[in-house]
């Protein structure tokens, strides 16, 4: 995961110019050039990787001991920004690139939502509150569901469908969503849209008041 402003400004430009390109008929040279700023990843390498992560994440937010807030924040963090480059890319690539990609995202979508609500609860519930555990283990296993059935359905078609540049170039833009995106779940921020006009809001401010509880925690 990346964090840094550099990597932004870095990887925008050849975005952009991308687009250009594509919208004149020219076939874009920025798959190699955004790679070796943010990485040689694709997008199924990335958001598997991050669902190992994420199991992890799970199991250690369990554990009791003074760790367990740290341990529950980075998981909250890492599910938020995980589920933001889906939504933002990953599930509008695969409505358009896939067939019945339609419905296959539309099915994503709303396993997103109703983990998110549950994720909702138990970031209000935090790790010291009442019930923590058991909405912890109710968020696990709608999460890992959902997981296997990104993996199973839709990560293996995007694989077939899209050239491994393209690939690429999706797991940069994973990448750099996950940058800038909220770092806690908010309960309307579940599609397209409503990532991408989030981000430049959300983003910032859940990150200035992360820092903030860091500051006064020290």
């Amino acid at each position: 995961m990346i964090s840094t402003s550099s990597a932004l400004t870095a990887a925008t430009k050849p975005l952009l110019t991308a687009k250009a390109a594509t919208k004149a008929g020219k076939a874009p040279a920025w798959p190699l050039t955004v790679a070796r700023k943010l990485g040689s990843e694709d997008a199924v390498e990335v958001l598997t990787r991050q669902h190992r992560q994420i199991k992890i994440g799970f199991l250690r937010a369990a554990l009791p001991g003074p760790l367990r807030r740290r341990n529950f924040e980075r998981l909250m963090r890492l599910l938020a920004v995980h589920e933001a480059a889906e939504e933002a890319h990953v599930h509008p690539v695969a409505r358009r690139a896939l067939q019945h990609g339609r419905e296959l995202a539309a099915r994503r979508r709303h396993e997103e939502k109703q983990a998110k609500q549950l994720l909702v609860a138990l970031w209000h519930t935090g790790p010291n509150g009442r019930g923590y555990l058991r909405r912890l283990n109710e968020a696990r296993r709608a999460v890992a569901r959902h997981a296997a059935r990104e993996e199973r359905e839709e990560f293996a078609a995007l694989r077939t469908a899209l050239s491994a540049p393209r690939l690429r170039m999706l797991g940069a833009e994973v990448k750099l969503t996950q940058a800038y995106a909220p770092t806690r779940p908010h309960r309307w921020v579940n599609n397209e849209a409503a990532n991408k006009l989030a981000a430049p809001v959300l983003g910032p401010f859940d990150r200035a008041r992360d820092a903030l509880r860091h500051r006064v925690a020290s």
